[in-house]
């Protein structure tokens, strides 16, 4: 006999053995919006109409099936939040040569991010391959993996304290702006380190293994790490779930009362 307890209320289907925070939050939204409709297969079941609750069973199902899959690549299922401003402050000096660097074989040759918008640029000219279409068609690949969209505004925000657009020379970067290089070119690098760093992995066979799960994981990071979380302020506690304050989590700087606005 199944426990109905394991079960989704609304489609029956199993839930995940240890559903995330999200989807716990999602559950008594829902319990609130439906009624009891108890049934042969699930004594516990309810109902709503299907889209109030498709949001629900979407995410149990990722939970059940992706994130294994995840789990199993090593993406993780919680990250220290409060930690990651901090460790983005440490690249500093490396982002820094990203900035200044114009040589042809320095720290900015080697990266993924700058030599494809180098390429466009060859293709398609400057005012083309900075415009706001070719920035859409990218947009996947200035995506920070499974730090998801939680990480992106952490990171978002902590680059912004470093490098403030008008502090970068902008002669330096051409023919990028200021706000474009911060996104499509040290986004990614940061990013990219972090994963780095995460999995332990190094040297440019290091760089392109990241750049793999990087792309791999923007999905999963979306649905693992939405904007909302900031919104609920989980990311207090380290992980995901914890206490609902930014307040004495150890962020930094600005960065600190900037995403407790969020």
């Amino acid at each position: 006999t199944v426990d109905p307890s394991t079960l989704c209320p609304y489609c029956d289907n199993p839930l995940p053995s240890s559903p995330s925070p999200t989807l716990r939050t999602l559950l008594e939204t829902m319990a609130k919006k439906s009624y009891p409709d108890p049934r042969p297969t699930n004594v516990l079941g309810r109902k709503a109409p299907f889209s109030t609750f498709i949001s629900v069973c979407q995410r149990h199902r990722f939970e059940s099936d992706i994130l294994p899959e995840a789990k199993s690549k090593g993406w993780p299922s919680a990250i220290d939040w409060k930690k990651l401003a901090g460790r983005i402050e440490k690249l500093k000096p490396k982002l820094q040569l990203l900035i200044d660097d114009d040589s042809d074989d320095g720290p900015r040759a080697r990266s993924s991010a700058w030599n494809e918008i180098m390429e466009l640029v060859k293709e398609k000219g400057s005012r083309a391959a900075t415009g706001v279409k070719d920035q859409f068609l990218n947009f996947e690949k200035t995506q920070p993996g499974y730090y998801g969209e939680l990480g992106s505004i952490i990171i978002h925000q902590t680059l912004y304290d470093l490098f403030p657009p008008t502090s970068i020379d902008v002669e330096s970067i051409a023919p990028l702006g200021a706000e474009e290089f911060l996104q499509r070119v040290l986004f990614p690098e940061v990013a990219l380190r972090l994963v780095m760093e995460d999995q332990r992995l190094k040297g440019n066979s290091g760089r392109r293994e990241a750049l793999k799960i990087l792309r791999d994981s923007s999905v999963y990071g979306v649905a693992m790490f939405p904007a909302e979380q900031s919104a609920e302020g989980k990311y207090g506690s380290g992980k995901l779930g914890g206490p609902s304050s930014t307040r004495g989590s150890g962020m930094h700087g600005n960065t600190k009362g900037r995403l407790e606005r969020w």
